[in-house]
């Protein structure tokens, strides 16, 4: 029963609506595992997943010419949702009720899917298998729960970790201590994580990928917590170093071309000058309104509502204190100066809807009654919302392919001003991306595997071709490209010159040129 309804609503919502991917980490994910666009060939070493699970990936078999990496979502979207309902109806919930969070929760991850959502989906079938072993005593259970869990580790390890923290107050671990076969289970779970762990890290051993990695980690404080703009209030900072403002800008948001605004040691040197308590201070101060902002996001809101209902209705102090937890993750993440996206709070708030149903039947009739009722008004509220929402992707989708984008020679794009998303959605196939070659300026600029390293290594690369007549096809910001016009003049002393090349209404490719600049 929970197979066919899992499976029965992924493949009605795919039939209906086109698939989106909610952020471009998945499109670059797809490129690098079946080497197309920014990838100048296939590799296992998606970065952001586990290697095991790009090997995963590159073994499926297109399916009517739709890439292996959408399938894999799909699946495990899929079995996430079976279980979930499994493990649901395993407890003692009414299938009806079941189905309801099924909708509710796995609509929107099967229409506008994003990795870190699907390994938090796995992550709560994983919980949930663990109270069905506890309550029914079956070992089959306890080796789904695992399975999951792992699934969930080789996909996005940190999100698995964030979502087993949240639901902590939900684990009978008095039951789950007193079990052999609960120790057994963990013991191996761990041995398989340890080994897939050390597979990673050997896969991304090799020199190039050190240099790659350092690079990595020296820039996340600017592009991603935020330390950027404590170095832009520091004038006689920038000044000792060298940089300009607009150079600070340019590494802020992805201008890792040039060496030596790129350079680890560079970038470390200004973060050490920052004091942390500065950095932490300023945080704080802004925590609080990212606590009462990040549920309330429009992404979230329909869940937030719902779980809010629940909870008042239940009543519980478990409920409670799960709830406390997904607030102190919220205030944590605000603290280090990076608040947590809708990709990273959705399967936490889907957490705690199903962990109020997963006590249905504990209820008294008129609290039962309540939660059914709400679960109702949820699930239809979700539906007019997303309904309106996947149309408007479906138009964005035809129009991008109506556009087209088709670069047998690099073009150069600049962070998000190519809508990823709607270029290449989930059922991309592999006829539709023979010719793309993209030199992106992003997360793996530098990768080992990227086409702008394949590019700088034939002397094709942004700034040897940037200074000639012919120039470069870029597709870029307004605020990019006003950028990139400062960097010529402040490094090249020259301006940059653009025309445009093709126009649409997502994207426009203008040529860009920096030439008379000095070699």
């Amino acid at each position: 029963m929970a197979a066919t309804i899992a499976v029965g609503w992924t493949i009605l919502l795919c039939a209906t609506f086109d698939p989106k991917w909610e952020t471009n980490d998945d499109v670059a994910m797809s490129m690098v595992a079946h080497g197309y666009g920014i990838a100048d060939h296939g590799s296992a070493r998606l970065f952001f997943s586990n290697v095991l699970w790009g090997i995963i990936v590159r073994s499926l078999p297109s399916v009517d010419g739709i890439l292996g990496y959408s399938i894999a979502t799909l699946l495990s979207l899929a079995l996430a949702g079976a279980a979930t309902v499994y493990f649901l109806l395993r407890l003692g919930v009414r299938p009806m009720v079941a189905t309801l969070v099924l909708t509710i929760v796995f609509t929107r991850p099967i229409l506008i899917p994003q990795f870190t959502e699907t390994a938090g989906l796995l992550g709560i079938a994983a919980a949930l298998g663990l109270q069905a072993f506890c309550r029914r005593r079956s070992v089959y259970d306890l080796v789904a729960a695992c399975c999951l869990a792992f699934f969930a580790y080789l996909i996005r390890d940190l999100e698995l970790a964030l979502v087993f923290a949240v639901a902590l107050p939900l684990f009978p671990w008095r039951k789950l201590a007193n079990s052999q076969l609960a120790h057994l289970a963990t013991a191996v779970l761990l041995i398989c994580m340890a080994g897939a762990t050390i597979a990673d890290v050997r896969a991304y051993s090799s020199p190039e990928w050190q240099a790659f990695r350092q690079q990595n980690l020296a820039r996340a404080p600017l592009t991603d917590f935020g330390v950027a703009t404590f170095i832009l209030e520091r004038p006689d900072l920038m000044q000792r170093h060298g940089l300009s403002r607009n150079d600070v800008r340019l590494i802020s948001d992805w201008f890792f071309v040039d060496p030596q605004l790129s350079n680890p040691e560079l970038l470390l040197s200004l973060v050490r000058e920052i004091p942390a308590r500065t950095i932490v201070e300023r945080n704080l101060a802004s925590s609080l309104a990212v606590l009462i902002a990040v549920p309330q996001s429009p992404l979230l809101l329909t869940l937030t509502y719902v779980g809010i209902v629940l909870l008042m209705i239940l009543l519980r102090l478990r409920l409670f204190a799960v709830w406390a937890l997904f607030l102190a993750a919220i205030f944590a993440f605000a603290s280090v100066g990076r608040p947590p996206p809708p990709r990273v709070c959705f399967p936490l708030l889907g957490l705690l809807i199903i962990a109020a149903v997963s006590m249905q039947p504990q209820l008294p009739r008129w609290r039962d009654l309540a939660l059914t009722a709400a679960l109702l008004a949820g699930a239809v509220l979700n539906a007019w919302h997303l309904i309106g929402e996947a149309a408007a992707n479906d138009r964005a989708i035809a129009l991008a392919r109506f556009q087209k984008l088709s670069s047998p020679e690099s073009t150069f794009v600049w962070g998000d001003a190519l809508p990823y998303e709607v270029v290449f959605p989930v059922f991309t196939r592999v006829d539709d991306v023979r010719s793309t070659r993209i030199y992106a300026l992003g997360v793996l600029t530098l990768a080992p595997f990227s086409v702008p390293t394949k590019d700088e290594a034939a002397h094709r690369g942004f700034l040897v071709r940037l200074r000639t007549e012919a120039g470069i096809p870029l597709i870029a910001a307004p605020e990019q490209q006003s950028l990139l016009n400062r960097y010529c003049n402040e490094h090249l002393g020259t301006p940059l010159r653009t025309q445009i090349k093709t126009k649409g209404e997502l994207w426009s490719v203008v040529n860009a040129s920096c030439a008379g600049a000095a070699k």
